[in-house]
């Protein structure tokens, strides 16, 4: 049978049409269709090709005022490192037009992988998948032998020998718990997992989470062997030593015999919560919660008491780990709002909208110029609020934006939501 000639597929697409208006009242864009997650570059072809490169992602048109979404674009002012230019680099990859190479790969990792892009496009297997594909060419990168990035491979090597990717010694990852080193468990009803940037560089973080679980007399402990969680591999694309770490600590936990797990790191919850299970297919049986949504429990519940006022105004920025990625929004601004004295506002992009810290997805090492220019312009806007605080609840968001405000000498106090609520329970 003869295929109908171009002229016309056109008149039967354009058959039944708006009277008055060469617009078709049939959308002809494929039906929805429901995906699997954590699969390859090549699966999710089809979905890349949907994309119509309107630019839409470029821009927080929801509630934020056309405002900038693209921390990677914004910087280089190249369609190249925006969604839909990516989403164009890989489909000329799954269709042969292009090939593999080093410039290529460096594109797709400048990116944090925030997902506001993904937020902003309402086109829905891109605005539900597309953060699955730009994942899977990392790892096709590392399979192609272009990635990751130098630094990201050093950082990993780190892993593999000390078990934390900031080139420190395994035995030294709880000396900021000091005299109460000797003092934990071995076994106990909860774990609080510090996470690398917490037990290594953001320790005020680690010590107030401490804190404020002694002050709440949980049964609780730190594990001796406790090893990186694996975010900052398995987001570069680096899955077999990622895998390793994953093994390992839900072994480690076990041991323990906790039924729960707590977490200060936002890159730590979403880990243990979702990628253990979903990607690894790791069985276990023990929750997962992050430090605010466990300690804004237990003050409904009457056992925290939040005394000592803080007279400050705050500003809340969402980890894009907590936020976009597992939704958590509300609890923390519930929290912080819990705290006498403490007044909460809000940056214009906030919750869904939120500008991400930099840090992410491997830029922070790699990308140091965007790291700072992230963090460099969600300073200012937490500045136009008037707040005198800007706190989080990511120790690696806190990190880098404090690197950004010694760098721009900029005037503004940054703590995580764990110290503001360690200062108001001390009497």
């Amino acid at each position: 049978m003869a295929k109908p000639k171009e002229s016309e597929l056109f008149e039967q697409i354009m058959r039944k049409y708006i009277p008055g208006r060469g617009i078709t009242e049939k959308v002809t864009i494929p039906d929805r269709v429901t995906l699997e997650r954590y699969e390859s570059l090549e699966y999710y072809k089809d979905q890349v090709y949907r994309c119509g490169k309107c630019g839409q992602c470029r821009y927080t048109y929801q509630n934020a005022n056309l405002a900038r979404s693209c921390p990677s674009g914004e910087l280089r002012k190249f369609e190249s490192y925006y969604l839909g230019g990516r989403n164009l680099l890989l489909w000329g990859l799954n269709s042969g037009k292009l090939k593999w190479s080093d410039a290529l790969a460096e594109i797709l990792y400048h990116c944090t992988l925030c997902g506001n892009c993904t937020q902003q496009c309402q086109l829905e297997g891109i605005h539900t998948y597309a953060l699955e594909w730009l994942v899977a060419a990392r790892e096709k990168a590392v399979e192609e032998g272009f990635g990751p990035m130098p630094e990201q491979k050093r950082y990993a090597q780190s892993v593999e020998d000390e078990y934390n990717p900031y080139i420190e010694k395994h035995a030294d990852r709880l000396n900021w718990l000091g005299d109460k080193k000797g003092k934990l468990p071995e076994k106990a009803e909860a774990i609080y997992f510090v996470g690398c940037t917490s037990a290594y560089r953001q320790t005020k973080i680690a010590n107030s989470t401490f804190d404020v679980l002694s002050h709440l007399g949980k049964d609780f402990t730190v594990m001796q062997d406790e090893w990186c969680c694996g975010s900052p591999l398995i987001w570069t694309g680096q899955v077999d030593i990622a895998k390793k770490c994953v093994e390992h600590n839900i072994r480690e936990i076990e041991k323990t015999g906790a039924e729960l797990v707590i977490t200060s790191c936002s890159g730590c919850y979403r880990m243990l919560k979702e990628i253990y299970k979903d990607k690894f297919n790791m069985d276990y049986g023990f929750e997962v919660v992050h430090s605010p949504v466990y300690v804004l429990e237990l003050f409904k519940k009457g056992e925290l008491t939040l005394e000592k006022p803080v007279n400050k105004k705050v500003t809340y920025h969402d980890p894009c780990h907590i936020g976009r990625h597992m939704g958590i929004y509300e609890q923390p601004r519930e929290l912080l709002e819990s705290i006498p004295g403490l007044e909460l506002v809000e940056m214009p992009r906030n919750r869904h909208n939120a500008w991400c810290c930099g840090a992410g997805g491997g830029v922070k090492s790699s990308f140091k110029e965007m790291a700072s220019f992230a963090a460099t312009e969600r300073l200012q806007e937490a500045i136009d609020t008037r707040a005198e605080i800007l706190s989080s609840a990511c120790p690696f968001c806190y990190r880098n934006l404090s690197d950004a405000k010694e760098e721009n000498k900029i005037n503004i106090q940054i703590m995580d939501l764990m110290e503001l609520v360690n200062m108001s329970m001390k009497t």
